[in-house]
């Protein structure tokens, strides 16, 4: 598979995985102590909507777009105020002319004591991504190789935070890789928070995937997953995220928030969400 961002940025499936990172933020953010984020394949911050490769594909129009113009619950709404007004902040005007990509959504919700790791192999959208950051010192960029990055930087010096790990899925192997260096991550920092994206493009290999990462022992890991139809064809038909050591509280919250984003980003009426735990600590 192959995910360039820049024609998929805010599409259904940047909207359920930073929707999620949002909650699993905001968690963070009830202790005073601070914490660190470490984005393992940051990419280059901001996606213009009005570009040529968002305009080609208009992707955004079905994912961030559709969510915006939904009629949402006020039980739903308050759920995702932090992403949506993250989102309005590179928006001026009530026009959607530009998407955040994570670094930047993570960007703004740290507090002064919080930091952020934000790693990119490609030099130039390491640079771009560096501009996207500005000076804000809570933040750096590292041009790193995202799986070294993600055992060379755990455990973090403030001992609380979130890995998050949402690869290209350019490569042959990307799954096995996946659940390799998660094992080997946390090995090294079992109580960190990680969250892991993944494309559903064939079910039998992210069921597969499934079963490899519930053999790994780690004890706590709850998958959520929103199909957007039913017919696998080749392009997506849904994505996923695995989160490891999730806030107790965030299981009840996508109990009510899944449901409602797989109504608003289906494409058909087989679309739904699913909830459940792969291992569940004794």
């Amino acid at each position: 598979m192959n995910y360039r961002h820049a024609f998929h940025a805010g599409n259904f499936a940047d909207v359920v995985k930073h929707a999620v990172l949002a909650r699993v933020v905001a968690h963070l953010r009830e202790k005073q102590s601070a914490f660190r984020i470490i984005d393992t394949h940051a990419g280059s911050g901001l996606t213009r909507l009005t570009r040529p490769e968002a305009r080609r594909t208009g992707e955004w129009r079905q994912g961030i777009g559709r969510l915006l113009a939904a009629p949402l619950d006020p039980e739903i709404r308050g759920l995702l105020a932090p992403y949506l007004q993250a989102i309005a902040r590179y928006n001026a005007g009530g026009r959607l002319l530009a998407y955040p990509g994570s670094p930047l959504l993570a960007l703004s919700w740290l507090r002064p004591q919080d930091r952020l790791i934000a790693c990119e192999l490609v030099p130039a959208t390491a640079a771009a991504l560096a501009r996207s950051l500005g000076k804000d010192r809570r933040a750096k960029v590292i041009a790193i190789d995202g799986w070294t990055a993600l055992t060379a930087y755990v455990p973090p010096r403030e001992r609380r935070g979130l890995v998050l790990i949402d690869p290209p899925f350019e490569a042959p192997g990307e799954f096995d890789r996946l659940a390799e260096h998660l094992a080997r991550a946390h090995r090294k920092w079992p109580t960190g928070i990680y969250l892991l994206w993944y494309p559903i493009k064939d079910v039998a290999e992210t069921e597969r995937f499934a079963r490899n990462i519930a053999g790994l022992g780690i004890p706590k890991i709850l998958r959520a997953e929103i199909r957007i139809a039913a017919r696998q064809d080749e392009t997506l038909i849904g994505s996923g995220i695995l989160l490891v050591n999730p806030p107790w509280k965030l299981e009840t919250e996508l109990q009510s928030l899944l449901p409602a984003l797989a109504g608003v980003l289906r494409r058909d009426r087989q679309g739904a969400a699913r909830l459940d735990w792969l291992a569940a600590e004794k």
